[in-house]
């Protein structure tokens, strides 16, 4: 029997795509927000701090799983429209939670990623009908679960054929009363060993008082996790949701400022391996060319093409606030390495090739 969520020998890893942002790779992704959409003004002040501080997507509720039936249950799709309008606004993609399988196709109207929470964790329903959606999965742990339980929760999205499925730990019931749950952070090299899929955390769920999310999300960022999910809101003494475990602006910031320069060496490292896969590809199609010429009798160097594409990078990089002069230098790098490779593929030592 396959087991989809599990590493097959080979050492890959899957990175997940939500909307411009990819988690895992190597990068360190955050994701912030309210517990709960309450109003346009709240979700558009939090969306604002929240791209101000760095973070990659705006996370929100709009479907409440509340454990009294009284407690506000969420502003369901008014919150989902309102969570699409802030993110738009800030081009941040969006997250939320789905809670019944009838309201994955409308979630995913709005949304970029789904989000299965801890109490879902093992309704496979649910976990079925998302794992038919386009959308990339965030799939919580529930606080009771094992790891081989949770990883095979994700087996029932990934059979679905949802191959975009990101893990996310906040936190495990035991008994100890002075956090809302114990953060096993222990869990994410475990995971990272057995699975191939992304795992983050969630201290503000873990942690239940928001004095403790920045050590336990430093902590987990120790550990090797692939990125966090954190609650913040505008005026948290005012919140309708689990106020007393949601940053403020000044605490979100204090946070994104003790991660900075991990998070951005991170992203830095995955930018660096994308330069390299882009010039991997650039230079299998100067060789596909190389070869089609050369079958059809086609001169191999094109003189009044390079003047063009460095013609084109130059004022590229000037419209991105790069120096011209050292963009063009590193493109006839590129250039002459394209021809390096050209030569390898054709056998020929002295052709000039392009």
């Amino acid at each position: 029997m396959e087991m989809k969520a599990h590493r097959n020998g080979d050492g890959a890893t899957t990175t997940v795509t939500v909307g411009s942002t990819v988690i895992g790779a190597g990068a360190f992704t955050v994701m912030a927000g309210p517990c709960a959409v309450e109003s346009e003004q709240q979700i558009m002040a939090a969306a604002e701090f929240i791209a101000e501080g760095g973070a990659s997507i705006l996370r929100g509720g709009a479907f409440k799983v509340r454990r009294s039936p009284y407690a506000f249950q969420g502003l369901r799709e008014d919150g989902l429209k309102l969570l699409r309008k802030a993110g738009d606004a800030h081009h941040l993609p969006i997250v939320s939670e789905v809670i019944e399988p009838d309201d994955v196709e409308l979630v995913s109207h709005y949304v970029d990623m789904l989000q299965v929470g801890a109490s879902n964790m093992q309704n496979f329903v649910l976990l079925r009908a998302v794992g038919r959606s386009e959308r990339p999965i965030l799939l919580k742990r529930g606080p009771s679960a094992t790891i081989d339980e949770w990883l095979m929760a994700a087996e029932y999205i990934l059979n679905e054929g949802n191959p975009n499925v990101v893990l996310g730990e906040q936190g495990i019931r035991t008994f100890d009363t002075r956090t809302a749950a114990t953060l096993d952070i222990s869990s994410i090299p475990v995971v990272k060993q057995l699975s191939h899929l992304p795992v983050i955390i969630d201290p503000s769920h873990a942690s239940g008082a928001s004095a403790f999310v920045a050590p336990l999300a430093l902590a987990g960022r120790a550990a090797g996790a692939d990125g966090l999910m954190i609650e913040v809101h505008p005026s948290p003494e005012d919140a309708l949701t689990e106020g007393p475990h949601q940053l403020d602006r000044d605490g979100y910031l204090a946070l994104m400022h003790a991660l900075g320069i991990v998070r951005l060496r991170a992203d830095i490292d995955l930018v660096d391996r994308e330069i390299v896969r882009l010039l991997a590809r650039r230079v299998k199609r100067a060789v596909e060319i190389a070869h089609i010429k050369v079958e059809e009798g086609i001169p191999l160097r094109s003189p009044d093409r390079e003047v063009d594409l460095l013609a084109d990078v130059r004022e590229e990089a000037e419209r991105l606030g790069l120096d011209p002069k050292i963009v063009h230098r590193m493109f006839e790098e590129i250039i002459d390495y394209s021809r390096y490779e050209q030569r390898r593929a054709l056998g020929v030592d002295d052709q000039d090739t392009g």
